[in-house]
């Protein structure tokens, strides 16, 4: 599990502006609060930018490092997942129904988990 004082170092960080790629050419998007805080996990390289094989293949990657858990059981620093806009968009759990996140041409910012209507959460192993 992730250490509160990672979390507060992520927040610290509230405002920083979208980027789509990491300086190595992997994708980071709005994957940025997972390889804040889980750095040591892997990294990915989109695969295609008109389809939903994004959000296929993030989402498998996803389920390499992780566990699904029932949402009931969400922690701070568990990984929500979810569909939007035909592509995959993750999020941070925070704590009483807020996630930390950032959507595309937007800053990283603290949300409310409601916004998702379907999603799956997990945690890292």
């Amino acid at each position: 599990m992730v250490k509160s004082e990672s979390i507060k170092e992520l927040l610290k960080q509230v405002g920083r502006p979208y980027e789509m790629f990491n300086k190595d050419g992997t994708y980071q998007g709005c994957f940025y609060p997972v390889q804040f805080l889980y750095p040591d996990k892997p990294r990915y390289k989109l695969r295609s930018k008109d389809d939903d094989k994004n959000y296929f293949y993030g989402l498998e990657k996803i389920k390499e490092h992780c566990t699904e858990i029932s949402p009931n059981d969400l922690k701070e620093g568990d990984i929500i997942a979810t569909r939007f806009k035909d592509e995959l968009h993750v999020a941070v759990y925070l704590e009483f129904g807020k996630i930390i996140h950032v959507f595309k041409d937007h800053t990283l910012q603290i949300g409310r988990l409601k916004l998702f209507k379907q999603f799956q959460s997990f945690r890292v192993n």
